[in-house]
């Protein structure tokens, strides 16, 4: 017990020295009293507490109707230049007859028509030429400068069949080409053209003039093809030929009409021509020209039941 007080004597005599007694010995001694340091405090980063996301609600954006937009209207085509139109055909114009190519004709001059060597022909040479002609067995030789006249017979491939006269019995060949055949052959057949164009025009005109005095011509009977009055209208067959043009024909009153060259019949009309009453039939035939078949129109007159004549339609001479 009592070193019990004594403790706790020590520990109060002690606490009255250092709070009563120290401080003014410290201070004259230059003591610094013990002060316990404090620490600063530290400052604490508060991060803020996120906020809440408040998920925005979904906006409903309506779009706006769109525009109609215009129709777009097709860029117009450019307008195509007019035709012309052509004028109307006149039922009455003449229409020019149509002649084949020469090389058509000649089938490019390797078949000239045969009627074209039906009479010799005369051609120029254009080379001098040494020819041999053949007369039976005997073999004759001929020289033909160039510029010389030699006529021509016929052809042989292409090789003209020629002879020193036009009645000469001689025959040779030469080339075609050494000779001016094609220019005499081309000059002909332009001159046939002009004539058979002219007499087609004239068979127009003529057929048109027929046709404005059949309508002042007088009211003819029908009796048929044969009678003996003038005004017996010759009758058409079944064929659509007319007995009696066939049987003139046939009689040998004309050689270059013939049944079977006829293309077509024409309809009888009454004319008054050269002062006589007569029916006419205008046929439309072929005939063999040196140049081949052309179409041509003869004209048969008929007078008291009987073809008096047969005439061209264009020229009015008489068809042999």
């Amino acid at each position: 017990m009592k070193p019990l007080i004594v403790i706790i004597l020590a520990i109060a005599v002690g606490y009255v020295s250092y709070e009563y007694v120290y401080p003014p010995f410290s201070e004259a001694m230059k003591f610094t009293k013990h002060v316990p340091k404090v620490e600063p405090k530290k400052e604490i980063a508060v991060v803020p507490a996120p906020k809440p996301v408040v998920k925005p609600e979904p906006v409903v954006v309506i779009a706006p109707k769109p525009e109609p937009k215009p129709e777009m209207k097709p860029e117009p085509k450019p307008e195509m230049p007019k035709i012309p139109e052509p004028p109307p055909v006149d039922p009455n114009a003449f229409v020019a007859p149509v002649f084949p190519p020469v090389d058509e004709l000649t089938q490019n001059w390797a078949a000239v028509p045969k009627g074209f060597f039906a009479k010799p022909k005369q051609v120029t040479m254009k080379k001098d030429l040494e020819l041999k002609m053949q007369m039976g067995k005997a073999t004759a030789a001929t020289t033909f400068k160039a510029g010389a006249k030699i006529f021509v017979m016929g052809q042989e491939g292409p090789n003209l069949i020629v002879g020193a006269s036009e009645n000469s019995p001689m025959r040779g060949q030469v080339p075609m080409e050494d000779t001016d055949f094609k220019d005499v052959f081309i000059a002909a057949y332009e001159q046939v053209k002009i004539t058979s164009t002219e007499n087609a025009r004239k068979a127009h005109e003529y057929k048109l003039a027929a046709a404005e005095r059949a309508k002042n011509a007088p009211v003819a009977a029908t009796k048929g093809g044969g009678g003996g009055s003038s005004n017996d209208k010759p009758v058409k067959d079944a064929d659509g030929t007319y007995p009696l043009l066939v049987a003139s024909m046939k009689a040998g009153e004309v050689t270059e009409v013939k049944p079977d060259n006829v293309k077509s019949w024409g309809d009888p009309a009454q004319e008054k021509i050269d002062g006589n009453d007569y029916w006419t039939v205008n046929v439309k035939y072929e005939t063999q020209t040196m140049f081949g078949k052309f179409e041509t129109e003869a004209q048969a007159r008929i007078k008291n039941g009987k073809v008096e004549k047969w005439v061209y339609t264009g020229s009015g001479e008489v068809v042999p």
